[in-house]
């Protein structure tokens, strides 16, 4: 006799097989709308994104255009929900940034933001003139993770008017610094609590100066420094790791 098998998952209210489906790769999630009507935009709605450009190792040209494409109408999708996370990694060996397919990444980040997104995570092969200015005035972010693969394309400059009210952690990896933007950076993270360097490098800067009376947890691991002088100014700095290079 043929076992009869009930669906209960598609039973879920919708907002439970969403947060499901953020758990999943962003392929496996998108495949999920062939299994019913139930299904098929629910992928639309997760708060959780996730883009690996090794994802598209072994894709035809025309494969890869398809997938920018989906990408591009995944974010700017009509009603969209506000984001928890949006994450875009490289593999380290063919850049988003290729000039093949022309991905626009920067249009990525500040889809993403315009949709109220808490936490950022970027871990590219080159940032340098890849994010955009709203990055750094954005008050939904929560925590903001950055990270550059390649030396040559980890030059970031924080403009005048950066605010980011709302930040709680920030993690730098691999980035060179220029003029005063750590300062200036940190200075406009008003309620910043978490902050890491990780094999940084600061240069044309009149030392490192880092002053914030919000900050608990500090981490300088492998930072470059051109000058002798570190000023940290954290009344409330709780937890310290230092590993400092003049």
């Amino acid at each position: 006799m043929a076992m009869c098998v009930e669906d209960r998952i598609s039973s879920f209210p919708d907002h439970i097989l969403c947060s499901i489906l953020s758990f999943l790769p962003i392929k496996e999630a998108v495949r999920t709308s062939i299994i019913s009507n139930k299904w098929r935009y629910l992928f639309a709605s997760i708060s959780t994104i996730v883009f690996d450009r090794s994802l598209l190792r072994g894709l035809t040209d025309r494969n890869v255009d398809s997938f920018k494409n989906f990408v591009n109408r995944l974010l700017k999708f009509p009603d969209q929900v506000s984001l928890d996370c949006f994450r875009l990694r490289g593999d380290g060996i063919s850049s988003w940034n290729d000039g093949d397919h022309d991905f626009d990444v920067s249009g990525w980040i500040c889809a993403a933001l315009c949709r109220g997104v808490k936490e950022i995570d970027l871990r590219l092969d080159y940032v340098e003139d890849t994010l955009p200015a709203l990055l750094f005035t954005c008050h939904s972010l929560l925590t903001l993770t950055l990270e550059a693969k390649c030396f040559q394309g980890s030059k970031i400059e924080v403009s005048s008017d950066v605010c980011l009210g709302n930040l709680k952690a920030l993690y730098l990896t691999s980035l060179v610094l220029f003029g005063d933007s750590i300062h200036r950076l940190i200075s406009n993270c008003h309620v910043l609590q978490d902050l890491a360097f990780t094999e940084c490098s600061v240069a044309n800067a009149s030392g490192l100066n880092i002053q914030s009376p919000s900050l608990k947890e500090l981490l300088l691991l492998r930072l470059f420094s051109t000058d002798h002088v570190v000023v940290i100014n954290a009344p409330n700095l709780r937890f310290r790791n230092f590993a400092v290079y003049f």
